[in-house]
């Protein structure tokens, strides 16, 4: 699974903000973390096992969007497909 900045980001803020992160990350195993008192060490350490514990595909919000497609609630436009996929992109480019 491929997570970008702005996605970390949020997920330490715990609420979706729309703003981007100027941050730059880069994968850390938690045993090459340092054993610290220091709280930012230790909420990457619990960032890290989190993203390690998510599943790639998160079938609730599959079989929701395929039931929305198949009712004919959703749409998107092709403008939206292309901006997502180039998002995307640059998040990889990133790494």
């Amino acid at each position: 699974m491929q997570i970008s900045a702005l996605e970390v980001a949020r997920l330490l803020d715990n609420r979706p903000t729309g703003k981007k992160a100027d941050l730059e990350f880069k994968e850390i195993a938690p045993e090459s973390l340092p054993k610290t008192i220091e709280p930012d060490a230790d909420e990457v350490a619990k960032v890290v096992e989190m993203v390690k514990a998510a599943p790639d595909v998160r079938e609730d919000i599959v079989m929701q969007l395929k039931e929305r497609i198949e009712k004919g609630e959703y749409k998107v436009s092709g403008e939206e497909i292309a901006d997502m996929m180039i998002r995307r992109m640059k998040a990889d480019k990133t790494r």
